[in-house]
């Protein structure tokens, strides 16, 4: 398997495990905070914030320019997120929301050639596919994984 074809599985596996989570909640269930004041419907609003700006970035790797435009810092998370969040869609829209921006993100990584991923062996790091991938997406769900799961364990 290719380093592009295993990460883009690797990516595809966490958003399904995460997906198949909350996918059944209740409606009310999206209004309850539980990632500090958060409630559901933000912090999926949070993620498709950040797949929505990974896509273009991907997108602009792909023509050759740098993933991060002229004045752009992504370095203020804290900023970005509540930018992100305060753009909910409350309830169940939120959730297509998530899902629509995930397609997108996911589309743009498939559109990166081959050499975009693995690892840099002069530089070793990742190469920016995978980074642009491990951070907004694989790493994303992995962070918020347990947290999701201490809320669902309580609301049971």
């Amino acid at each position: 398997m290719t380093a592009k074809a295993e990460t883009i599985s690797t990516l595809e596996a966490k958003y399904h495990d995460f997906h198949a989570r909350i996918v059944d909640l209740p409606d009310d269930a999206y209004g309850e905070a539980w990632l500090g004041d958060w409630n559901l419907s933000q912090v999926l609003a949070h993620m498709a914030g950040w797949f929505s700006e990974m896509a273009a970035a991907i997108g602009r790797v792909s023509r050759g320019e740098r993933p991060t435009p002229d004045g752009v810092d992504y370095n203020d998370v804290d900023a970005w997120n509540q930018s992100f969040a305060a753009g909910v869609t409350a309830g169940r829209s939120s959730l297509q929301a998530f899902d629509e921006a995930y397609a997108a993100y996911l589309d743009a990584a498939k559109a990166l050639s081959d050499d975009q991923f693995g690892i840099d062996a002069e530089k070793g790091r990742p190469k920016i596919g995978t980074r642009l991938l491990q951070g907004a997406g694989i790493g994303h769900f992995e962070e918020h994984e347990p947290q999701l799961d201490e809320w669902l364990g309580r609301r049971r």
